[in-house]
């Protein structure tokens, strides 16, 4: 059964929750047309998908998103927030051990931001410090459904492109504007480290949001949802296996 914020703690009390998961968005510049809550609005969505799926068959706790993370390479453009690196890690690690506390074991981090980069570290340090948590790491824009992916989006749609634009018309069609400029840097996503997004492309864009559909979108994010919550699985099956064989 699916148990989220609406729930009682009587209800968790006398559930047998075996996964928590938790979505972590964004709250930044998507151009002239995407709203600032973008990648919130998306994580949150797939992040229900995967639980509804992994809840099948056990008690799963779907944790409200994050809307805040490492957004400071689009800084200078209004309405964006964020955190820094060391904020975000420690947020992280204060919310595990709280599931930690009440015998949560098993937490699925969903990432619905690419700069991200600081979870991946944080989430190795605390499978190290707690030998009987296994926390994963699962990226929004990982269609594929590996259950551990790189962190790093490649390629010319790395923000406010076709595939948020398409994830956005399916899911939130009233807040997205007509206004779509299409725009691809001549450089590596790896200026970002060096430049503010505005400094890059002027409207705040990297790739093709004219390509952007709402069909698209639904067929994304259910193929994201479905791979994920198979990754997971099996991630979890694998993981219990190798630290002896406990029963996933």
């Amino acid at each position: 059964m699916l148990y989220d914020a609406e729930a009682t703690y009587a209800d968790l009390e006398a559930a047998e929750v075996e996964i928590a998961i938790l979505p972590i968005g964004a709250i930044e510049q998507h151009s002239l047309h995407l709203p600032l809550g973008t990648d919130w609005i998306g994580a949150e969505a797939l992040a229900r998908r995967v639980a509804e799926r992994l809840a099948r068959d056990r008690d799963v706790y779907l944790l409200p998103g994050w809307p805040y993370s490492l957004s400071q390479c689009h800084g200078p453009m209004p309405g964006t927030v964020w955190l820094t690196p060391r904020t975000l890690a420690d947020v992280l690690g204060d919310t595990v051990r709280s599931l930690y506390t009440q015998g949560i074991r098993r937490v699925v981090v969903i990432n619905g931001h690419g700069g991200n980069f600081v979870l991946d570290a944080e989430i190795r340090e605390l499978n190290l410090r707690y030998p009987d948590l296994i926390l994963l790491s699962a990226a929004s824009w990982d269609t594929a459904g590996g259950a551990r992916p790189t962190g790093r989006v490649t390629g010319g749609d790395i923000h406010a492109g076709e595939g948020e634009t398409a994830s956005q018309l399916y899911l939130n069609p009233q807040h997205v504007g007509s206004e779509r400029v299409d725009y691809v840097p001549p450089v590596g996503r790896e200026f970002l480290d060096y430049a503010y997004m505005c400094h890059i492309s002027p409207h705040g864009v990297w790739g093709r949001p004219s390509r952007g559909t709402a069909e698209a979108g639904k067929e994304q994010l259910e193929r994201a949802a479905e791979g994920l919550a198979r990754a997971v699985q099996e991630a979890f099956e694998g993981i219990a296996a190798l630290k002896g064989g406990e029963e996933a």
